[in-house]
């Protein structure tokens, strides 16, 4: 996609704009409208290069081992899941959350990244990622949120789209729950 310098510039302006919007995000409350508005952002602003198609195997077989990745973690690793009742208004900012994250970070975000080659993509996506997830969580959780974004970013990296990482994400954050 050939974006003129004005467009660059907006473009990444309203993509900066989304990135402290999700750093100042309240924990609750106004956190899902603000997911609202990133992932709109993640969706509709431009990239400059379009993504291959992604293909229904890899795809698949790429969200399997992501989603085991997790499960795997969420089994190994020590956990105090929130105390949740489970109603099903429970599960509706953690899967709006992750699938805003993903059409951000690993659309718009890895995007434009993409220009420097797959890993400065991986890898920036994957800090970003998980720097936004400090106010949240504290520097304690940097390294894993890391590693989660890591796992997006090659997912994307792997099939040439965001749903598979966008759907790892809501996996993680169910299990997160459970």
């Amino acid at each position: 996609m050939g974006l003129r310098p004005p467009q660059v510039a907006v473009t990444l302006a309203i993509g900066a704009a989304g990135y402290l919007a999700l750093l100042a995000r309240p924990a609750a409350g106004g956190a899902l409208v603000v997911d609202v508005i990133v992932g709109g952002i993640g969706l509709l602003a431009p990239v400059p290069a379009a993504a291959a198609p992604e293909r229904w195997t890899r795809w698949t077989t790429v969200t399997a081992i992501g989603v085991a990745t997790f499960a795997a973690g969420r089994v190994l690793a020590p956990h105090h899941p929130p105390h949740v009742a489970w109603p099903l208004l429970a599960f509706v900012p953690p899967m709006v959350a992750s699938v805003a994250e993903e059409a951000f970070f690993r659309r718009w975000l890895y995007g434009w990244l993409a220009g420097g080659g797959w890993g400065v993509a991986i890898v920036g996506t994957a800090a970003a990622f998980a720097a936004v997830h400090v106010p949240a969580y504290g520097p304690r959780a940097l390294p894993i949120d890391f590693a989660a974004g890591l796992v997006f970013g090659w997912q994307r990296a792997a099939t040439g789209g965001w749903t598979a990482p966008a759907l790892t994400h809501m996996a993680a954050n169910l299990l997160q729950m459970s």
